[in-house]
């Protein structure tokens, strides 16, 4: 069952944070760059970036962390165990590990997009934000959405991580390994369980980016799309929330579902690599 979680050219490490810890991935040399994941059954930082870790530690000093909860970083002690507050703390500490006063980018997929944003509405030291099937608007899923509950079993794992891409092959038997391993790990069931206790909107409307927020965002923002995301549409999201900020452009990728680091990471990469270079230098 265990899968690896090795990246060539990274060294693990774990961060002491509010009585837990969080687990995160860093390599290379260059602009500071973190990246955090989204929150499905298993969800973590290789299972949405994986593709994309090794490249751009070649042109850039990436961090790339496990959310308080997920992957291998550690669990709150008591509730509420969905906390924005808490996740936004967690990336101020990963941002203050780059040390320094160089302008820092960031990169959020699906919840982690709503982090990322309110990050940069109220940290001047960001300098430009990329998001990928970004959550953030107070909006109802998609319909036929399987929202947050948890799998039982691998065949069910399966089918979650399998309708966040419209390619099946790119998900592979590593990853569902590693997602079972964390969502059969002692007591994750419950916790997991109490953290996606409510309908799925309430959690669309928790992590929602307010249109004050959105108006202090000063640095540029791209907002990456999947065309055929079962998510969050596009128009529901990422169109909606560029609408709000200064410098918003929208990139809508065909043929791609909600993961779009994982299944476009080529195109992805076109347009994260010069971006991010042009803004934080």
């Amino acid at each position: 069952m265990n899968a690896s979680t090795s990246v060539v050219g990274f060294g693990e490490f774990d961060l002491p944070f509010e009585g837990t810890s969080i687990h995160y991935w860093r390599g290379g040399k260059g602009q500071p760059l973190l990246l955090l994941h989204g929150s499905g059954p298993g969800a973590s930082t290789l299972s949405n970036f994986s593709a994309i870790l090794a490249p751009l530690a070649e042109r850039f000093d990436v961090i790339a962390a496990d959310l308080v909860g997920f992957g291998l970083s550690g669990r709150k002690a008591s509730l509420p165990y969905f906390d924005m507050a808490m996740w936004g703390r967690q990336a101020d500490a990963l941002i203050a590990l780059f040390g320094g006063s160089a302008k820092v980018g960031l990169l959020g997929h699906s919840l982690s997009g709503a982090l990322v944003l309110k990050a940069a509405a109220r940290n001047p030291r960001i300098g430009a934000v990329m998001t990928t099937g970004t959550m953030g608007v107070a909006t109802q899923r998609r319909a036929g959405s399987r929202g947050w509950a948890y799998p039982d079993g691998k065949d069910q794992i399966r089918e979650h991580a399998t309708r966040t891409v419209v390619d099946p092959s790119v998900i592979s038997d590593e990853e569902i390994s590693r997602r079972q391993a964390v969502l059969q790990a002692p007591g994750y069931r419950e916790y997991f369980e109490s953290m996606f206790g409510e309908p799925a909107d309430a959690y669309a409307e928790r992590s929602a980016v307010s249109d004050a927020e959105l108006s202090a965002i000063g640095c540029p923002v791209v907002l990456t799309h999947g065309a055929d995301d079962r998510s969050f549409t596009p128009e529901s999201t990422s169109i909606a929330l560029s609408r709000k900020l200064r410098q918003g452009d929208v990139a809508i990728f065909a043929n791609t579902a909600h993961s779009v680091a994982l299944e476009q990471p080529h195109k992805l990469l076109d347009i994260a690599v010069p971006f991010f270079q042009r803004n934080l230098g």
